[in-house]
């Protein structure tokens, strides 16, 4: 079964996030997920969807969307407090 990876986060500046998720696109796109959605919401929330075939494939990612996570703070794009993950297995489908 498909496995989601969500996160919300706090943009402290959403064009900034956007140039960084832009920059790391090839190696986002490698991570082997079925699709990543990111969506702009209120109040700077940001919410990224990433679906993957497997639990072994979302593991080999964990590192490469920690260190995408870690840019958006290290370079001040992103309340590091607000980092929100959630993971859960599909286990119906409509």
């Amino acid at each position: 079964m498909a496995v989601y990876r969500i996160t919300r986060l706090r943009a402290l500046d959403s064009g900034q996030v956007r140039q960084i998720i832009e920059a790391m696109r090839d190696t986002i796109a490698s991570m082997g997920a079925d699709f990543i959605d990111v969506a702009e919401g209120d109040e700077d929330t940001v919410v990224i969807v990433a679906r993957y075939p497997t639990t072994s494939a979302i593991e080999a990612a964990t590192a490469i969307a920690q260190g995408a996570f870690s840019e958006m703070v290290t370079r001040g794009a992103v309340d590091s407090t607000s980092i929100d993950q959630w993971v859960g297995h599909v286990t119906m489908s409509f």
